[in-house]
């Protein structure tokens, strides 16, 4: 009777550890999940080792590592930094948009990671952007596009490389393969049909550094389209680099 009381105690007594244990790592996570920086979920892994949660503590601290690195890319902004962001995070969250800043390099035309638009001393912008811009600029730019499409629509598509060179147009991306470059563009037009509408896809190949890449282009009736395209695009979280006639 006594062994069989003392047992239950000792069964007791473990299971009370147990629940306390449980009890302290989820404080941990709730603690780290507020914090949300590497400080505290590396302090999570390194008090709690064995937990369920650790894989999520250790992504997290992945995601948190390549923002702290694109940050600090966007800061230099030069092609050298979207270059060494690349090494760190090949196919992270940022990585395409990094692909896109450096061809947008190469092609001399440096990404402008905010639109340029002076405001009124009311606190308005002076002008139109992202759609309703790229309307604008489309309406103005429309004749011009019949024109060059009657006169050369064969040239364009036999030589893509020398038009991509002599013509404006915009980037949406940079691939490893003609065909990522085709899946791109269709995936594109089935969420920005309204923006793309009478665009054709140019996929231009490059020598890099990193190897052959693709650049998905598309051509633009001039400027002002290709940068309202962009602004407009960039709105919603697409990468968008007008690509200019060198």
């Amino acid at each position: 009777m006594i062994t069989f009381g003392a047992g239950r105690v000792a069964l007791i007594a473990v299971l009370a550890v147990l629940a306390a244990g449980c009890s302290r790592e989820q404080q941990d996570w709730r603690s780290a999940e507020a914090a949300d920086t590497s400080e505290a979920y590396g302090r999570f892994v390194e008090l709690h080792p064995d937990s369920e949660l650790t894989a999520q503590a250790r992504a997290r601290l992945a995601q948190l590592a390549e923002e702290r690195d694109w940050t600090q890319a966007g800061k230099v902004a030069t092609a050298e930094a979207y270059r060494a962001f690349l090494a760190e995070h090949p196919s992270g969250k940022w990585s395409e948009e990094a692909r896109i800043r450096i061809e947008a390099f190469a092609l001399g035309s440096a990404p402008r990671l905010a639109p340029s638009t002076a405001a009124h001393p009311g606190g308005s912008p002076q002008g139109p952007s992202g759609v309703r811009a790229l309307q604008l600029a489309t309406a103005t730019a429309r004749p011009a596009v019949r024109e060059s499409t009657e006169t050369a629509p064969a040239r364009e598509r036999k030589s893509p490389a020398r038009t991509a060179g002599s013509s404006y147009g915009v980037q949406l991306g940079a691939f490893g393969s003609e065909a990522s470059a085709d899946r791109e563009w269709r995936r594109l037009q089935g969420r920005f049909g309204a923006q793309l509408r009478g665009l054709s896809p140019r996929i231009v190949a490059a020598g890099d550094t990193s190897g052959q890449l693709y650049r998905l282009q598309a051509p633009a009736a001039g400027e002002a389209q290709a940068r309202a395209l962009c602004n407009s695009l960039r709105e919603q979280s697409q990468p968008c680099v007008p690509v200019l006639p060198r």
